[in-house]
């Protein structure tokens, strides 16, 4: 039984509540897709890279990039498999899609398509890939059992499954996000009153991954932490990354006439963080997990 049905919301509601964030989701993320990659890609391009090589891709493999993003992974993957492979990226913003589309278009890549779709319906046949990758994104899906049925259905037997989750944050860093939720009107605020509340179990802890991915066919389950760090030189532009990123949702539901309010508290709470010379420096553990289709 599910969080929503111990509170009474019946399937079709809790259909409207997925729907809803999914939507969310792709609208932020759309928002911000043309300054992602600038403002955040010195983060997320080397976990991409990583995952890539803990996947253990091969030259020739096809390889699926779910929630790709600006393609942090979908240009790693693209490395590691060479010409005579494949990679297509799936993202549930088409503003995302458009854009990486777009960079793969101007670099002259063939062997590689960018497309929306969503995670725990993927269409594609089944068995066409030897890999799925997953950075920052399954770890979000309303419905994380479907997305694992849907990823296992397109690998083939023996096909690698690989995802990065967040691990702990330096002390300290919860405190920005904390003052700029307390901007968010009331319903928004309910939507997003806990971390633990945005992440399903596959990104909550390294034990309810493995149960889930054991319940969902997975064998060869393993979960690895490394170290992670991103550098701001100043307050303003840990604010940009905000507004580049997954905070956008937040930024965008705050009332217009409280975001110089918000921003003003939330740089406050930034400021015991600084160095004497204004910067700031984010440590971040990063999971990544792998898995085969057994």
């Amino acid at each position: 039984m599910t969080n929503t049905q111990l509170r009474g919301e019946s399937p079709a509601g809790q259909d409207e509540t997925a729907h809803r964030r999914k939507a969310a989701l792709a609208h932020a993320f759309s928002l911000a897709a043309d300054e992602y990659d600038e403002a955040n890609g010195g983060f997320f391009n080397p976990i991409g890279a990583r995952l890539a090589r803990l996947a253990g891709l091969r030259p020739g493999d096809r390889v699926l990039d779910i929630g790709c993003g600006r393609g942090a992974v979908l240009f790693a993957a693209l490395a590691e498999v060479g010409r005579e492979g494949y990679v297509v990226g799936v993202d549930l913003a088409p503003g995302m899609v458009r854009a990486t589309a777009a960079q793969a278009a101007g670099r002259g890549l063939r062997n590689v398509c960018v497309r929306v779709d969503d995670a725990e319906a993927l269409g594609f046949p089944d068995g066409s890939f030897e890999a799925a990758l997953s950075s920052f994104a399954v770890i979000f899906t309303p419905d994380p059992a479907a997305a694992l049925a849907s990823v296992r259905r397109v690998l083939v037997p023996g096909g690698r499954f690989g995802f990065t989750a967040f691990g702990a944050d330096e002390p300290g860093w919860e405190r920005p996000g904390a003052a700029l939720n307390a901007f968010l009107p009331p319903e928004a605020a309910r939507v997003r009153q806990s971390r633990a509340a945005r992440f399903n179990p596959l990104g909550r802890s390294p034990e309810e991954a493995a149960e889930l991915l054991h319940r969902a066919g997975f064998s060869d389950v393993r979960t690895a932490e490394h170290p992670a760090a991103t550098h701001y030189p100043d307050a303003e532009a840990w604010w940009r990354s905000q507004r580049a990123g997954g905070w956008r949702g937040v930024l965008e539901a705050i009332p217009a006439e409280r975001l110089d309010e918000a921003r003003a508290a939330a740089l406050a709470e930034l400021a015991p963080l600084m160095a004497a010379d204004g910067s700031l420096v984010r440590r971040t553990a990063i999971r990544y997990t792998t898995a085969l289709r057994g």
